[in-house]
């Protein structure tokens, strides 16, 4: 695994803990008023859109993976 691969891994792994936390506890008494059902659902659609963030950064970094094995493979010929 190259070093930009473990970053990005780091860095989802840290904002999939802050983001939702993060967003829970600002909204809870300034937008939602002290409801935290809401303010709760805030915090998993803040974790949905740090998963699917990962997700197509993952896909995108597959394709780069396969597109430089295709040129490599095209070479090695």
């Amino acid at each position: 695994m190259s070093r930009a691969t473990i970053a990005k891994l780091l860095f989802f792994t840290f904002a999939m803990v802050t983001f939702p936390l993060g967003s829970y506890f600002l909204t809870v008494n300034t937008i939602f008023k002290g409801n935290t059902t809401y303010a709760g659902g805030f915090a998993a659609f803040m974790a949905n859109v740090v998963l699917i963030g990962y997700v197509i950064v993952a896909f995108q970094d597959d394709k780069t993976e396969q597109a430089i094995d295709a040129a490599n493979e095209k070479k090695s010929r």
